[in-house]
């Protein structure tokens, strides 16, 4: 080879490495710039490194919002339009799962709505934290002047709670701006809530029909299961599944299975043995559980608490429709899933029908119901109507409500109550959201609560009213003379148990106890700590029940509970427990230990403003144990 063909080559290898490292020196990484999007808010693309998607995350939150004026009702126009871009952007660009509820006080007056006064405007982004609970931000409107700042604002606020900074998928107008979003304090929450104008003597019980005899979960969690889990008819989901489910125009309910908790377990026996019935039923609704032990990051998207992983959820196009984390029995979850497909309220046309509410008797349910409010309107679109329809959307899935559009007929609402000596209790006050769920919560308890099969925890031993229990051996009159004398103190809560020899053993011991082996003692009382048994031939003759509890704390009490003691009446929900899962030999906590339990698990405070007795024996001591704790 001669010199000049080596040189030549070499200057030709020389000129390829200089090209070679042009090019590269302006290569870019795919992944390092992400496009911007275009006036129209459509994303005109984003590289993605292969592997490199990112995992499915979920966001929960509401905007709620109350106008005042043409210039908020602008700005939650704004808002809601900014929600529903970045929304479907996020989704696509970096799948983050944004659920987003939106709440207009101004015209829902929805129970969230009244726990606050709305005298003035507000927009409130409310996240729901994995960790602690519900977060409430301020997004005011003089500093978020336009579509640009909102979107800057809610991004900025929403990348708190993902694991993506999620400003940097902005839009380009929003690219430059910076948002202005405020968290509100506990002090500024507590001084914007509504204050109560009532003090004394609120309505003690707040559970309708369906919800009297719950189980407690602080016994039940007490149990094994060791059974093997039967899914039944439940649908088993997966990833795709559970995306595919949440996302249709249709009812889809879920349980989240936990197989390390085991009231999530007893729960699912339930869920699965009511799923034999519901898809014979309703063949068109989903009926699921996903086992959180084989998708362990796809249920933290939506499990935010260990009571989560008993409830069951209710999607429908990607919200949630409704839930439930209460427990009973099968029949339980049956009416609750009937109640909300039938929701907000069941429409009938024609008298027939309405003989057969006033029967006690509903499409779709078994049972005799023992309150169904009725509405009759003359006009469907009317303001009654839509009140009356807001009302019942309000308190779905846990009352029953029916109505009739009838020209010419004057606007009623009253509730029937079959099982009741008085059948039919009217409506007869303004027609406001609030006051007709009073209304419906009043009028749908009954005068006397059976507690036969069990009860709810907070309707009787975290009650500080004073608590009656007539123990019914058969005698209709004694029966009816007690529930006449009921009807007249609505603020003393009334029970009864009717004695039965196939009963539990522990519980006709517990109340042989009570009636200290003397049966003509049919009547209980308890007054905080101290428990009283009276004779029941001379105490129905008495003229109303504060007379008699007055003539009852004359004496001394049968017996005295202690901080440390089991309530007597817990015996009762054990055996509903037993006669449900089967019968366990196990230990009820201490009454303190349940009541402490329960109100830190809802994160409640006591209220101050009630009166000083009542059928919880130690609730008195946990009152001054929390007061000493918060100084």
């Amino acid at each position: 080879m001669t010199f000049v063909m080596q040189v030549m080559m070499y200057l030709s290898y020389l000129s390829f490495c200089i090209l070679f490292i042009k090019t590269v020196v302006k290569a870019e990484c795919p992944r390092k710039k992400i496009e911007r999007f275009s006036d129209q808010n459509e994303a005109t693309g984003f590289a993605k490194a292969p592997g490199l998607v990112p995992s499915e995350t979920r966001i929960s939150c509401i905007y709620m919002y109350n106008c005042k004026s043409e210039s908020d009702q602008f700005f939650s126009d704004d808002m809601l339009i900014v929600l529903d871009e970045i929304t479907r952007r996020l989704k696509r660009e970096v799948r983050v799962n944004l659920i987003v509820e939106k709440i207009n006080c101004g015209e829902d007056e929805q129970l969230k709505c009244l726990q606050y006064s709305l005298h003035e405007s507000f927009h409130w982004l409310i996240i729901n934290d994995p960790k602690n609970g519900d977060i409430i931000y301020e997004i005011a409107t003089k500093l978020n002047h336009n579509k640009a700042v909102i979107e800057a604002s809610l991004l900025n606020v929403l990348s708190q709670y993902s694991t993506h900074d999620l400003t940097v998928y902005c839009s380009k107008e929003a690219d430059k701006e910076v948002g202005f979003i405020r968290r509100l304090s506990n002090e500024e929450l507590v001084e914007k809530q509504r204050k109560s104008k009532v003090t004394k003597f609120k309505n003690p019980i707040l559970r309708s029909p369906l919800e009297l005899n719950l189980i407690e979960p602080l016994i039940l969690e007490r149990r094994s299961f060791d059974e093997q889990l039967n899914w039944h008819q439940l649908k088993r989901l997966n990833e795709s599944a559970l995306d595919d489910a949440i996302n249709k125009d249709r009812l889809t309910f879920i349980l989240f299975l936990n197989i390390e908790n085991i009231i999530s377990k007893h729960t699912f026996y339930l869920w699965a043995e009511a799923s034999k019935t519901l898809i014979l039923r309703h063949s068109a609704v989903i009926f699921a559980a996903l086992a959180c032990h084989e998708f362990n990051e796809l249920c933290d998207d939506y499990v935010t608490k260990p009571s989560d992983y008993h409830t069951i959820f209710a999607f429908k196009q990607n919200n949630i429709f409704g839930k439930t984390k209460e427990l009973r029995d099968v029949n339980y979850y049956i009416d609750w899933v009937q109640l909300l497909i039938l929701s907000p309220a069941q429409e009938i046309h024609s008298d027939d029908e309405l003989k057969q509410i006033k029967a006690g008797k509903l499409e779709l349910f078994d049972e005799i119901k023992s309150a169904i409010t009725v509405g009759i309107f003359d006009d469907r679109n009317g303001n009654e109507a839509k009140i009356f329809m807001q009302m019942a959307e309000n308190l779905k899935g846990r009352y029953h409500f029916v109505y009739l559009i009838k020209k010419s007929h004057s606007n009623t609402i009253y509730t029937i109550r079959v099982l009741e000596k008085r059948k039919r209790i009217d409506f007869t006050g303004i027609y406001e959201i609030q006051e007709l769920t009073n209304f419906v919560v009043r009028s749908s308890l009954p005068t006397v609560i059976d507690i036969s099969n069990g009860f709810t925890s907070d309707i009787l031993t975290h009650q500080m009213q004073p608590l009656i229990l007539f123990i019914d051996n058969g005698n209709g009159v004694e029966k009816l003379k007690f529930t006449k004398l009921c009807a007249k103190s609505p603020y003393i809560i009334c029970t009864t148990i009717i004695l039965n020899s196939s009963k539990s053993k522990i519980v006709n011991e517990m109340i042989n106890s009570l009636q200290s082996n003397d049966d003509s003692k049919r009547l209980i009382i308890f007054l905080r700590e101290k428990i009283y048994a009276l004779d029941i031939k001379n105490s129905l003759e008495s003229g109303d029940l504060l007379q008699l509890i007055a003539l009852a704390t004359i004496n001394k009490p049968t017996s005295i509970l202690a901080i440390g003691d089991v309530h007597p009446l817990r015996y009762i929900q054990l055996a509903q427990i037993n006669e449900i899962f089967g019968e366990q030999i196990i230990e009820i906590p201490f009454e303190v230990q349940i009541i402490q339990r329960s109100y830190l698990d809802k994160n409640d405070k006591m209220d101050e403003n009630t009166f000083d007795y009542g059928g919880c024996p130690v609730m008195a001591k946990v009152r001054q144990a929390a007061m000493k704790d918060e100084l």
